[in-house]
């Protein structure tokens, strides 16, 4: 990830993605594509796996999206504004990885994954799927 910025819904100081992000979220996605990595969630910055208590993983990655670096950027930073820890994941479901957050709210997960289009989002604490109606495609 790039520098350090400030999430104004938070008053922490968060991680901002930059033009560079995407390249790098390349480079890891294609890392956890071998087999060497089995589904679940990982840290970006050092591919160990992670789990949390609570909260809710959503991605906006969608089955063959093709995002200009900026475009990229403006999405990570929208997600970092809502996610509990200010922290990029990346997740491996069914084998396919995607970056993905972590995000407090019930509510701001799905209308997340809703407008984004995802099939679901991840409950960490009922360790369970919610679907959201979408398609995971770019609409």
């Amino acid at each position: 990830m790039g520098g350090r910025g400030s999430s104004a819904s938070f008053g922490r100081r968060f991680a901002t993605a930059t033009e560079r992000t995407q390249s790098e979220h390349r480079n890891i996605i294609r890392q956890l594509s071998s087999d060497s990595y089995e589904d679940g969630t990982y840290n970006v910055g050092t591919l160990t796996q992670v789990s949390y208590e609570r909260g809710y993983q959503v991605t906006f990655c969608q089955i063959g999206d093709r995002y200009s670096d900026s475009e990229y950027r403006d999405k990570v930073n929208e997600f970092l504004t809502h996610s509990s820890d200010g922290v990029t994941s990346a997740g491996k479901f069914e084998g396919e990885p995607e970056i993905s957050f972590n995000v407090a709210s019930r509510r701001e997960a799905i209308r997340l994954a809703q407008k984004y289009n995802q099939i679901s989002v991840w409950d960490w604490r009922n360790q369970e799927e919610i679907k959201t109606g979408g398609t995971g495609r770019r609409r």
